[in-house]
């Protein structure tokens, strides 16, 4: 094998190499990351649930080891724990690409489970359990004379009931909050079917059908999406009602992980002594210009950002939905704000975040 084959192949087998990249990532971003995922774990931690879940599910490998690692700092950031390590289902990192990536590798999606969803509630003090109910269980769907609905069981329980997720007829929530009311709510087949339509990723290569977990786990996909429904009738904190809207999307933490990516991702090449070559001597590099201080706008911006991202918002596009209610105006991109709204917002992420303590 020639020398240019030889160093070619280094560089390809050093490139699909993602537990190293990530094991770079992790110890040159660390005091980075430790900001974003707070005490939740620790660095050996962290690298162990990676390289345990790529074992578990090798296409993660085909996934930019960037992705995969934010989706991992995202679980971290809200304590839960991913499905690819213990199988509890509280959250799960899936290999399917992101739609919006632009060419190249695919981007790991993040994905809360319905367990994910209740743990959430539990740490905002909220107990709940939803249910799911069956063509032949004889449970019936029911009002009372303010419009809330309830469950009606029979004295009898059919234990022979069919319970394959195409029998399922509807799913169903009931909370009793502290103060003493009670929140209720369901969502028909139906209702399910119409989400799952407009939402769940699609496949190309298998005639655009429908593909993850709502495939795969359509009952528990249905029960999650119930739950999620009601956070925004809870008295739920900032943390937990930011959590459904970074649920099934590619966190963004490439900012955070910047230090570590140029060495992480360079492919090193190896050449062997009886190989080396005298190179001519480079001429002395030219000193880089100075570059200006950055405006108080500038750091302000950058410091809002830093919130979002503090609170898992992963895009601009998800931020700018909050600016637009802070501002009452329509705001399609962070970067045409004013001074004075950028302190008016970000007044609002640190009001919020001592709401939310």
């Amino acid at each position: 094998m020639g020398q240019l084959a030889t160093q070619a192949q280094n560089v390809q087998m050093q490139a699909m190499n993602p537990e190293r990249d990530i094991r770079d990532m992790v110890r040159s971003a660390w005091p980075q990351i430790e900001k974003v995922i707070g005490g939740n774990l620790k660095p050996d931690m962290l690298l162990q649930y990676c390289i345990s879940s790529i074992n578990r599910e090798p296409q993660l490998r085909n996934c930019t080891p960037v992705s995969v690692l934010s989706c991992f700092m995202q679980c971290a950031a809200l304590g839960l724990k991913p499905s690819n390590v213990d199988g509890l289902g509280q959250a799960f990192i899936l290999p399917y690409g992101n739609k919006n990536h632009k060419g190249g590798q695919p981007d790991a999606t993040f994905v809360i489970g319905y367990k994910g969803m209740l743990k959430l509630l539990e740490n905002s003090g909220i107990y709940a359990q939803p249910v799911a109910v069956y063509e032949d269980d004889g449970v019936k769907l029911k009002m009372d004379a303010k419009g809330t609905p309830y469950i009606e069981c029979p004295e009898d329980i059919n234990l022979d009931a069919d319970h394959s997720p195409d029998k399922l007829k509807f799913v169903f929530l009931s909370i009793d909050l502290p103060n003493g009311n009670t929140y209720a709510s369901y969502m028909s087949r139906k209702d399910l079917e119409a989400y799952r339509d407009r939402y769940a990723p699609r496949s190309k290569y298998k005639g655009n059908a429908v593909t993850g977990p709502w495939a795969t786990n359509f009952v528990e996909m249905g029960m999650k999406t119930l739950i999620r429904r009601s956070f925004k009738y809870l008295p739920v904190s900032v943390e937990t009602k930011t959590a459904a809207t970074v649920d099934e999307t590619t966190p963004d933490y490439s900012d955070v992980l910047a230090p570590a990516i140029d060495d992480a991702m360079t492919p090193a090449i190896d050449v062997e002594p009886a190989q080396e070559e005298e190179q001519p001597q480079a001429p002395a590099p030219q000193q880089p210009e100075a570059q200006p201080e950055p405006s108080s706008v500038d750091v302000k911006r950058s410091e809002m950002i830093r919130r979002f991202q503090g609170l898992g918002v992963a895009s601009d596009a998800e931020a700018c939905e909050t600016i637009s209610k802070v501002l009452d105006r329509e705001v399609k991109a962070s970067d045409e704000l004013t001074e004075a709204e950028l302190d008016k917002v970000l007044g609002q992420l640190k009001a919020s975040v001592k709401e939310g303590e």
